[in-house]
């Protein structure tokens, strides 16, 4: 496979790193090897792949040993050693962005060169020192320049940061509302049948027996809610997916709290009413209008 000849199936990037450079960024190889201190200038060139390039390039194929042509077809073999995990680069959210790495030994062309070094502790707390160190060990060079990589970093999360606050404000809200509403509802129903509940229990009716009533009849109305708004949800997933940042529209853990929460709001305003209700003298309940 060529480089120059696959363009129209993404957005290729090529990185040149030294040994360390995964265990720096944090950047799993999941299959194969990190290129390390036997891929010398002179010796096998090597290249590591990320998952989504390997897709591309080699469906249903294993691509650790396939021979990758960078920049022209005609160009040295260049043997991958190994898969990395995807990682986003020039864009948060272009899933045809594809990076693929080399040693920088081997990287034949003048390249922009930046220095990642990896820290205990908040990283920030750390520049000013580490900018002195450098700045010795280069002493004819210009002025060092240290930045977090959080700091070069959140200007691009910053838009999805406010995004999912939003989502998140106004998703609580809604779910707020739902659940005031609910247990209002199902209260002032289960508060209508106050004279019917006087008669069963004047005809008999033990007091659990109402109370299993008046539940089941109040999870039914909630099982029905849970099913027409899951259907509506799940088919508004595909369309609010793009909106989304490395978060489902489908997680069963967001569904599952949101049933569970509007069952336990059922079952209180079922029973709360109901044991109220129940200790309503049956005889003042079958004298009234």
């Amino acid at each position: 496979a060529g480089i120059d000849t696959v363009r129209n199936l993404g957005n290729f990037i090529l990185q040149a790193g030294t040994p360390d450079y995964f265990r720096t960024l944090g950047t799993r190889v999941i299959r194969g090897r990190a290129f390390d201190e036997r891929d010398r200038e002179n010796s096998q060139r090597v290249v590591v792949v990320g998952e989504g390039m390997a897709r591309v390039l080699w469906p249903n194929q294993e691509a650790i040993g396939q021979c990758l042509r960078i920049a022209a077809a005609d160009a040295p073999c260049t043997r991958v050693i190994g898969i990395a995990e995807d990682v986003r680069i020039r864009t948060l959210t272009d899933e045809r962005e594809y990076a693929y790495y080399i040693p920088a030994s081997q990287y034949g062309e003048e390249m922009y060169a930046q220095l990642f070094v990896r820290l205990d502790g908040a990283a920030a707390s750390h520049v000013e020192t580490l900018r002195r160190r450098l700045q010795a060990e280069m002493p004819g060079a210009a002025y060092v320049n240290v930045r977090p990589l959080r700091e070069m970093v959140d200007p691009s999360l910053r838009a999805w940061s406010f995004g999912a606050t939003m989502f998140v404000a106004f998703g609580a809200l809604a779910l707020v509302l739902a659940a005031i509403g609910l247990y209002s509802m199902i209260a002032y129903g289960v508060a209508q049948r106050t004279r019917e509940l006087g008669v069963r229990m004047a005809l008999g009716a033990s007091a659990g027996h109402v109370i299993r009533m008046i539940v089941a009849t109040a999870l039914q109305l909630v099982v029905v809610g849970l099913a027409i708004g899951g259907a509506i949800a799940m088919w508004a997933a595909p369309r609010l997916e793009p909106l989304m940042f490395e978060a489902s529209t489908r997680d069963p853990a967001v569904y599952g709290a949101v049933a569970a929460m509007l069952v336990g709001v059922a079952l209180v305003a079922s029973v709360v009413p109901a044991m109220r209700a129940l200790r309503v003298d049956p005889n003042t309940v079958l004298r009234a209008d």
